[in-house]
């Protein structure tokens, strides 16, 4: 597998589930036609990610009913039915692809057809737990973590006996902040089987995939499991032993220009950096942004190179709000301007480009009709991002501003350029320039509500010029509230 050539891949995610009906009811994933994937790859994708695709666990409407998820559903999808519910794509009970999706080895073949388009493969990998009932719990019992019936009768929220197994007593996965997902079972690291098998499983996956996106990665760490067990990780195994660095190397050592992607949160994306992940989520720039904090988000942008480089930057995911939903289309806009003209793996999420508001719980099979009156559909061929197969755009606007930032990223110079932070003497205002060759561009954000005006830099020669339009006006700039400007070097 050759490397992305840009030093700022772009990342899609693909709710695979949802997504395939797209093409028909039964579509499996070597029915998606190629012009599909050609497609993606012309607009500058690098990785998919193709999320939900391993065979879950049985029982799915036991574990998939609790009032908060009945709510869920509803919220999102109000003439839900049980035949809709699909069960939770990270309760894993083995790595096989899901029978509804193809067959043993048509994964290997889609990443040979990605390839040859230029498209890269990113499958799921859940550290922490599997599936409540998987049939691992029989076969490879000392990979979880087991405890001693009176943790049961003191917690009974964390603990349960799986069917079939004579009584004995296992926690279910979770984190230190959040009760216990009952539809899983903890792999327990503090064992060296565990560690083993978690370790041969990657190597297994990695002959399938280009990349892998490692949910939840931090609970992994020893201090995090520590945090998160206690006393229990005693009860029967005692060694605490770091589980990443060891594993990430086993693979590299195979596979040099594979990629991992830690999902992470709690001020521990640099401590996952260090341990060999290529990219860690960035979610703290989302969350500034979400609080419409200026200043956080220009402080945030100053931390080191490479820790930038390595940072995931998104507004959406299968877990995130869709930003739409957040924010008015004013502000939506400059958000995606910050989030995806800075250094990092510019993540975007199925359905941000066609401009839907409803996120959808991942237990769901079926994504709702969401559509705007005031959508021109005569309008859609007039942009390129329309050419993309079943591309179901919900806001014609937010389609062709995507289509035009979409572009942007593919300028040479947003891809292998330096970047920089300017300060343009105005706290409301956030910019940045990017540099290569004889090229500069320019990007300008008022993020605040009220009237900015702007002195561009000066230039040694040429002029500025608005992307895709015409030559800058002379003197300051006047931005109007979540306004912004785009623009590079004549010449």
């Amino acid at each position: 597998m050759v490397p992305p050539t840009s030093k700022y891949p772009i990342l899609y995610e693909i709710n695979t589930r949802i997504w395939r009906q797209r093409f028909g009811a039964a579509t499996r994933l070597l029915d998606i036609p190629d012009t599909y994937w050609q497609q993606l790859a012309a607009l500058g994708v690098d990785y998919v990610w193709l999320m939900g695709v391993w065979q879950t666990g049985p029982n799915i409407l036991h574990y998939a009913l609790d009032a908060g998820l009945q709510q869920a559903y509803q919220q999102a999808l109000p003439d839900w039915q049980e035949a809709d519910i699909v069960g939770s794509p990270y309760a894993i009970d083995h790595y096989v692809l899901h029978p509804d999706l193809g067959a043993a080895g048509d994964l290997v073949r889609l990443k040979k057809r990605l390839h040859a388009v230029g498209l890269r493969l990113m499958l799921d990998f859940v550290p922490n737990h599997f599936h409540a009932e998987t049939s691992l719990l029989r076969t490879h019992p000392e990979i979880f973590l087991e405890v001693t019936p009176d943790y049961l009768q003191r917690d009974p929220q964390t603990y349960y006996q799986p069917p079939g197994l004579n009584g004995r007593v296992f926690a279910h996965g979770k984190d230190p902040y959040f009760a216990a997902w009952q539809d899983t079972v903890q792999v327990n690291y503090a064992a060296p089987a565990a560690r083993e098998f978690m370790g041969d499983l990657l190597l297994q996956l990695a002959e399938q995939c280009d990349g892998l996106r490692c949910d939840m990665a931090m609970l992994a760490l020893p201090n995090v499991l520590a945090q998160t067990w206690g006393n229990a990780l005693t009860t029967p195994h005692g060694e605490r032993a770091d589980f990443w660095p060891a594993a990430i190397q086993r693979i590299r050592e195979r596979y040099p220009n594979f990629v991992f992607l830690a999902e992470v949160y709690w001020n521990l994306e640099w401590m996952l950096q260090e341990q060999g992940f290529d990219y860690t989520y960035d979610k703290r720039l989302l969350d500034r942004i979400h609080q419409g904090n200026t200043q956080a988000i220009r402080e945030h942008l100053w931390a080191g190179t490479d820790f930038q480089r390595r940072s995931a930057r998104f507004l959406e995911n299968h877990d995130e709000d869709r930003i739409r939903s957040v924010l008015p289309t004013d502000q939506a806009q400059a958000a995606a301007l910050i989030t995806y003209t800075i250094p990092g793996l510019r993540f975007f999420f199925q359905g941000q480009w066609e401009g839907r508001r409803v996120r959808v719980p991942v237990q769901l099979g079926r994504e709702p009709l969401e559509q705007e009156a005031t959508n021109d559909r005569l309008f859609l061929g007039a942009i390129p991002l329309a050419q993309l197969p079943a591309f179901a755009p919900v806001s014609l606007s937010t389609a062709a501003f995507y289509d035009y930032l979409l572009q942007l990223l593919r300028e040479p110079t947003l891809q292998q350029g330096h970047w920089e932070m300017l300060e343009l003497g105005n706290t409301a205002i956030l910019s940045w320039e990017w540099r290569w060759k004889d090229r500069r561009f320019l990007i300008v954000i008022n993020h605040g509500t009220g009237v900015a005006e702007v002195a561009l830099p000066s230039l040694s020669a040429g002029a500025w010029q608005h992307y895709q339009g015409e030559l800058v006006s002379a003197g300051p700039q006047r931005l109007m509230g979540f306004r912004w400007l785009v623009l590079h070097t004549t010449g």
